[in-house]
């Protein structure tokens, strides 16, 4: 992972987990993920620091149950790129070729 987001993204959430707050065993997670996306659709919005049980838990990200995390997530990251001004063709490649 590029060292400046790294940097950038710990600074943004202040060791905390940008979903509930915690500070538990923080992790950070790329938000769009799959073959050769998650380099290349890497950015400072796009990495986001989550604690143990919102990136490994059942209902984490990366759990069983996480499905509707990780949708809330794509959905937060497509309006942050709407609001930054990117056409809807360009956040679809920012988002690795979907709409969410």
């Amino acid at each position: 992972m590029d060292p400046e987001i790294i940097e950038h993204v710990k600074k943004r959430s202040k060791g905390r987990c940008e979903v509930c707050g915690s500070t538990n065993m923080v992790e950070l997670h790329h938000i769009i993920g799959g073959s050769g996306k998650r380099k290349q659709h890497e950015t400072k919005e796009s990495v986001v620091a989550l604690c143990f049980y919102h990136h490994r838990g059942t209902y984490g990200v990366h759990g069983r149950e996480g499905r509707a995390l990780d949708l809330k997530l794509k959905r937060q990251l497509q309006e942050k790129y709407r609001q930054q001004g990117y056409t809807e063709e360009e956040v679809r490649r920012k988002m690795g070729g979907k709409i969410y």
